[in-house]
């Protein structure tokens, strides 16, 4: 394996692997009696498979590594082992890495100019999750450490907010992450930093400000 293959590429040689061709392998993945879609993945190798067709892959074939499948790292199979499971994998979930981070560009903005298929998508350990995105700046260190990554998931703030919880705000002036506590002026939300440092002083925003609430179901720090 080399640190410049493509996912495309390992695609190829994963259909090798298994003793399929793209028709044999395009049939296992519910695609109509032809091998135009993984075909021409593979003629194309710098374009990634799309998020559904990688969701497919992965659901067709649990015993395929995600890791070696999105990134290259080994092995190739589950354990090692090439045969294929029974049973199809549940917990296998990929979701889009948004292009900008918490404390930057507006969600707004990025869902009107960017299609999903166009991110990188990262595994997801939990179920729910919509999308993932990296966190700028220490004012919610350190539960949530600058350069580490959110799984997050939209709410109806109209219902209800789970008050004291961290959500991803994305608001006119960019996107934050804070602990959202009622405010005492009618129409905003407090924002409240984890951080104890005293530059961090809480804030309020006004809910006609807010484009979107989005709930923190998990945050992955990289070491």
């Amino acid at each position: 394996m080399t640190e410049k293959q493509t996912i495309s590429e390992r695609l190829e040689i994963l259909i090798r692997e298994l003793g399929l061709n793209p028709n044999s392998f395009s049939k296992a993945l519910g695609y109509p009696n032809n091998n135009v879609t993984i075909g021409r993945i593979i003629n194309d190798k710098e374009k990634a498979p799309s998020y559904e067709t990688l969701q497919k892959i992965l659901s067709s074939f649990p015993q395929i590594n995600p890791s070696w499948l999105l990134t290259g790292e080994t092995p190739m199979f589950r354990d090692g082992i090439k045969e294929e499971s029974q049973t199809p994998s549940k917990d296998i979930v990929l979701i889009p890495l948004l292009p900008i981070s918490a404390q930057g560009g507006s969600l707004n903005d990025f869902f009107v100019s960017v299609k999903r298929d166009d991110c990188e998508h990262i595994l997801s350990p939990i179920k729910g999750a919509e999308f993932g995105i990296n966190v700028a700046g220490d004012s919610m260190a350190p539960e949530y450490p600058n350069g580490s990554q959110v799984l997050i998931k939209k709410i109806n703030e109209k219902a209800f907010i789970e008050w004291g919880k961290v959500f991803v705000l994305d608001t006119c002036n960019g996107t934050v992450i804070k602990k959202i506590v009622p405010s005492e002026t009618e129409g905003c939300l407090r924002c409240i930093s984890i951080n104890p440092d005293p530059n961090y002083v809480p804030f309020d925003i006004s809910k006609e400000d807010i484009f979107g609430i989005y709930r923190v179901l998990l945050c992955m720090s990289v070491k």
